[in-house]
Parts: structure tokens; sequence; C-alpha cells
């Protein structure tokens, strides 16, 4: 089993979503990525967010764990992490996301709200949703969305 990193980037105001071109479409999660051989947790979640969308991790806490058995299982590590407000600027890694945005509380929190994120609009374009309940990515971000104080270490 792989150990993979899933963090929630915020800057205390909004939260960075990202999507791969796999996702279905409209839908952003947090940020995930494998770890590397001999990598602390750590170390992976400044080196994914920095790979992924050029951010530097102020701070990180460890939120839960979930076994994910897709495609060849792994356990998925949960964090929060925080950058510096006024260090947000996105430089997306197009080989590894198709996009990432930052989202206020209440976008996030609409979003949670959504019966059925699988429509497609009249002009073509798909709503932006979350991913199911069943995926610690959802915890992540209801966790932010309904805790904003909560306390988070240095990295």
């Amino acid at each position: 089993m792989t150990p993979v990193v899933i963090t929630l980037v915020s800057d205390g105001t909004q939260c960075l979503l990202a999507r791969q071109s796999s996702f279905p479409k409209g839908m952003y999660s947090a940020l995930a990525g494998f770890c590397d051989i001999g990598e602390s947790l750590e170390e992976a979640v400044r080196r994914e967010v920095a790979e992924e969308v050029g951010l530097e991790v102020e701070r990180l806490q460890y939120s839960a764990s979930q076994h994910w058995p897709f495609p060849n299982g792994a356990l998925m590590i949960a964090c929060h992490a925080t950058v510096r407000p006024g260090q947000t600027e996105i430089q997306v890694n197009l080989r590894e996301l198709e996009a990432a945005a930052w989202f206020s509380r209440d976008e996030v929190a609409t979003a949670l709200r959504k019966d059925n994120p699988y429509y497609q609009q009249q002009n073509g374009a798909f709503p932006f949703w979350l991913p199911p309940k069943s995926a610690i990515a959802h915890q992540l971000i209801k966790e932010w969305v309904e805790k904003p104080t909560c306390s988070i270490l240095p990295a």
C-alpha cells in the first residue's frame, strides 16, 4: 500500500481546490500526491503543494486517514495546510493538474450543500462541485468550512 498525502491549502480566508483532467466535469478537490521513499509526511505535503501550484506551505495539521482502493490501494493521509496571506499566486503545473483556483468559504459551503452536482448547465458548462461524502477530501473541505479557526502547526 502506497501512502498518499491529500492536502487542503488555505490562506485563512480562501481554500485552494484543483482538478485533474481525469476528474468528472466540474469537480474540484484537495491537492494530492504520493509520498516519495524516505520522505516524511510534512516533506511530502510541502513538495506536492510546491510542485502542483507553486506555493510554499507555512503551517500544516494532520486531519485523518482513509484507505483508498483505487487504482492499486493507497493510504490517504489528510492534512490542512496554510500559506501566508498575500502569498497566494498560483502557478498551476499543467502536467499534473488541469486547473486550480481559490474559493471563498461561502462558495465552498454552497457546493457542499448541492444535492445533484452531475448536471450540465444550458451554456454547456458544468457547475463547481466537490468530491462525494465518502471521500476524505470531502471531510477536509467540510472541516475547513465548519472550523475556520482550527489550530494549524508550523510545518
